[in-house]
């Protein structure tokens, strides 16, 4: 194997086929794609005839929900093929054509069975009935959260309209996904180097200014020269929340994003509160740190990725990194491990970066196939991370798909960070553990500081900004590239405090940023760190209560309330107590990482 030093203008057929994914595991060749995308449509036409009759009684109401689980099954298997394969090869037109198939399809979907919720809230004590039979008891959660909707469903005409919008709702998302940028290359000691969302991170660690400088400038003046493109695409993910929120009779987007996962907005506001104002002062001074340790008398926003502790760490081969992973996760036990095992034996993940290539890195999957991963594995420590990460959300897809139905299987967004936010968390401390020098603790120190900083402070700004536009949409304030980017910047000032000097550019950054497109996904982060930190440090007191407690976490899918399943998993996200102590552990860290660099210098 072969250490990483690929970059985005390598072609996809000169990467090892062992370090691709094995999509053949979902459909072997086209024709099998094709084949359930028919099995699929004669479902749903089996679903439009039994319209009149599902309610008639509980064996046929029962036949309903069985063919519309399997229905929900073949989409999701069809858009996970579709969408894996694009991802990887966007200029591929056979996976193209089957991506807007599956999606044309979803489309007809959504809309042919628009009567479905109205017909069950217009009756619902028929519903409440049929549910406390047994043979229905694995429809009853997801059937009750139905019902919940009660408030916010709309006559049927309305209804129908509002579903005849889903084929242009997503648009602004979709042309964010397929726009893909080129960027000039960096020059470093007078070669040139290439510039992508894979290397931007290590020309931002360089020595020399002027190299992360021009890798920023070079970076960020792309988004800027189609600000209004992006402008246009971001306002349009805002607007098309509002307007369902405002249909839907919610007070606003976040109430709407909220409901779902049946979460208070006192939830949302305490992490901004926490982050954003009472704990902000701790971040202000790790910056100030920075600045001193480096000797700056500027110091701008692409500086504050130098490292502080000059420390020649390793190159990772992809079988390094499933050795330390696999030591990593020995606390959860044999059968987690052999999960981990299995990502690797059956190519579940795609690593290497390559031209066309989705940047950044997700876990994907569903009931009917593998939870397969996507990353830009360049060799680093950053690396090593994101894939102990990525396999978190995977285990947590593979465990809640083999102990939970299909129907209960599909865990919420606002659980999703838990599992993959605990594996980093763990690394993390193993690394400190197996430090060998104090010079290699204080990186890892630094490390965990970092990991911290973009979970608990930088996402809450994330949160902040995002819902500032969401109010701009919901109020109908116009939404121009230049007020999206100044209030950026100044959201960026507050951010990092009179220590930070911004770069012109700090505004266009947002454009990078696909979660603002996620309709308040990233105050979840935070949630998922504050969470992983009380449940690492319980693991790693070897609390055999906490261990247990987690492991039947990751096994319930979407069996009950996300909150429900947290409180299960002995940590409450309505506790301020849990937020208090992960930045009071930040502050610990801060404290420990500053005597070790005092002791140094």
């Amino acid at each position: 194997m072969c250490i990483c030093k690929k970059e985005e203008h390598m072609e996809r057929k000169s990467i090892a086929i062992e370090d691709t994914w094995d999509l053949s595991r979902i459909y072997a060749n086209k024709q099998e794609f094709y084949t359930d995308l028919e099995k699929a449509k004669d479902l749903l036409s089996s679903l439009l005839q039994q319209k009149d009759s599902f309610l008639e009684n509980d064996d046929q109401f029962l036949k309903f929900h069985q063919d519309e689980t399997m229905l929900s099954r073949y989409i999701q298997k069809l858009h996970c093929f579709a969408h894996l394969h694009c991802d990887v090869e966007p200029n591929n037109q056979e996976y193209q054509t089957m991506y807007a198939a599956i999606l044309s399809f979803y489309d007809q979907v959504t809309s042919s069975l628009d009567f479905y919720t109205v017909m069950m809230i217009e009756n619902s004590d028929k519903v409440a009935q049929y549910l406390e039979d047994e043979k229905l008891e694995d429809y009853r959660y997801s059937l009750q959260e139905v019902l919940r909707q009660k408030k916010h469903v709309l006559s049927q005409e309305l209804e129908t309209i509002v579903s005849k919008t889903s084929s242009i709702s997503d648009i602004s998302s979709q042309v964010f996904d397929a726009l893909r940028l080129d960027y000039d290359p960096v020059h470093v000691d007078g070669k040139e180097k290439v510039l992508n969302s894979a290397t931007l991170t290590e020309f931002l660690k360089n020595k020399d200014p002027k190299v992360r400088k021009e890798a920023y400038h070079n970076f960020f003046k792309e988004y800027k020269k189609f600000e209004n493109v992006y402008a246009a695409t971001l306002s349009g993910v805002m607007k098309k929340d509002a307007f369902y929120a405002d249909v839907k009779n919610f007070e606003g987007p976040l109430e709407a994003s909220l409901f779902d996962d049946n979460v208070p907005t006192s939830l949302f506001f305490k992490i901004l509160e926490k982050a954003n104002v009472q704990y902000r002062p701790l971040f202000h001074r790790y910056n100030a740190l920075k600045k001193k340790i480096l000797n700056l008398d500027t110091m701008y926003n692409y500086d504050l990725n130098i490292p502080l502790v000059q420390y020649q760490t390793k190159k990772y081969t992809i079988d390094e990194c499933f050795d330390i992973i696999l030591d990593v996760v020995q606390i959860f036990g044999e059968d987690y491990v052999n999960i981990i095992k299995k990502a690797r034996e059956e190519r579940w993940i795609d690593y290497y970066p390559h031209a066309g290539k989705r940047i950044g890195a997700y876990s994907s999957g569903c009931y009917d196939t593998n939870p397969y991963i996507l990353m830009n594995f360049i060799g680093d420590y950053n690396s090593l991370s994101t894939m102990i990460h990525e396999l978190g959300h995977s285990a947590h897809s593979y465990l809640s798909c083999h102990h939970q139905s299909p129907v209960n299987c599909d865990y919420r967004i606002f659980v999703a960070e838990v599992a993959s936010t605990v594996n980093e968390t763990l690394l993390i401390n193993y690394m400190l553990d197996h430090a060998s020098s104090e010079k290699e603790k204080a990186y890892f120190l630094y490390e965990l500081l970092e990991n911290c900083v973009g979970l608990i402070f930088r996402q809450p700004m994330y949160a902040d900004f995002e819902h500032i536009l969401h109010t701009w949409a919901k109020e109908g304030k116009p939404m121009s590239s230049q007020m999206i980017t100044d209030l950026y910047y100044t959201k960026n000032a507050e951010y990092y405090g009179p220590e930070i000097t911004m770069d012109e550019y700090v505004g266009y950054s947002c454009y990078y940023i696909p979660h603002f497109y996620y309709n308040y996904y990233v105050y979840k982060y935070t949630l998922g760190m504050t969470v992983a930190l009380a449940i690492v440090s319980r693991l790693l007191n070897g609390d055999e209560k906490q261990k247990e407690a987690y492991l039947n976490f990751l096994k319930s899918g979407g069996s009950k309330d996300p909150v429900d399943l947290l409180k299960d998993a002995l940590v409450n996200p309505l506790e301020d107590q849990l937020y208090d102590d992960a930045f009071h552990y930040f502050e610990t860290i801060l404290n420990e990482f500053e005597k070790i660099i005092e002791k140094a210098a």
